[in-house]
């Protein structure tokens, strides 16, 4: 079971570096402030292409846990998101 448990978390942190890369692109295409809506269509966007959500949490916020993914997303401007993605590259 331990080891079933530490292959899915290879599998995730291998995603990651591919999922922060993809989110940037998306995000910086999207230039400006962004709606919930517009957040939720990012995030469906990543997720389409196996993109780690969890990975992206982090990145963005620090934590594993938190608010709705879509409200961090839409509450931080298109910079501080950049520096985030960056910092966690």
């Amino acid at each position: 079971m331990k080891r079933d448990l530490d292959s899915a978390a290879m599998q995730i942190e291998d995603r990651a570096p591919a999922t922060l890369a993809r989110f940037r692109e998306l995000r910086e295409r999207a230039d400006g402030s962004l709606t919930h809506q517009d957040a939720k269509t990012l995030l469906r966007e990543l997720k389409a292409v196996g993109g780690d959500l969890r990975a992206l949490r982090v990145a963005l916020t620090g934590r594993d846990r938190g608010p709705e993914l879509a409200a961090v997303v839409m509450a931080l401007d298109r910079d501080e998101t950049l520096r985030r993605l960056d910092a966690a590259v």
